[in-house]
C-alpha cells in the first residue's frame, strides 16, 4: 500500500515539473530586464537573425557584437496595466498591447504593425518571468531591474 502510495506521489511530482504555470496579470505589470545570465543567448539570436536577412555582411554584423550586448542589456520591457506595453532601448521605442490568455500560459504582444507575438509563459513569479519567446523560439528570462 505504501509503495504504491509513493509511487503515485512521485508519479505527481515528477509531472508537475514540466507544467507550464499559471500566470496573473498582476505578476506581468511592471518595468522587465532580460536576466544577465541569457545575454549572451539573445545576442547571439539577434546576430544570427540579423545575419539571415544579410549573410553578405556577416562579418560586420560580428564586429558590432559589443555594441549589441550593450543594446541588450539596455532594453525594457514595461508591461502596463492598461494592457499596453512598450519596450525601451537605445535604439528606439516600441509600443503595443498585450493580453493573458485565460488560462495564464500565453501572453499575446500585438505590435504596431498589428503582428502578434506569442510567448509561452513557462515560469512568473513577480520577481521572474520565463518564456519561450515567440519570434526567437527559445527561452528568455526576464527579471525586475
Amino acid at each position: 500500500m505504501k509503495l504504491k502510495l509513493l509511487t503515485a506521489v512521485a508519479a505527481i511530482v515528477a509531472l508537475s515539473a514540466f507544467t507550464i504555470v499559471s500566470t496573473s496579470e498582476k505578476d506581468l505589470v511592471g518595468s522587465w530586464k532580460i536576466d544577465d545570465a541569457n545575454v549572451n543567448k539573445v545576442v547571439k539570436a539577434v546576430i544570427d537573425k540579423a545575419v539571415e536577412a544579410n549573410p553578405a555582411v556577416e562579418d560586420q554584423i560580428n564586429a558590432q557584437k559589443e555594441m549589441i550586448v550593450g543594446i541588450v542589456k539596455g532594453v525594457r520591457l514595461n508591461i502596463k496595466a492598461d494592457h499596453t506595453y512598450e519596450t525601451v532601448s537605445t535604439q528606439g521605442n516600441k509600443a503595443g498591447k498585450w493580453t493573458l490568455s485565460a488560462d495564464g500560459k500565453a501572453i499575446d504582444f500585438t505590435k504596431e504593425d498589428g503582428s502578434v507575438r506569442k510567448d509561452v509563459v513557462l515560469e512568473s513569479s513577480a520577481t521572474r518571468l520565463k518564456v519561450i519567446n515567440g519570434d526567437m523560439k527559445d527561452t528568455v528570462l526576464y527579471v525586475h531591474p
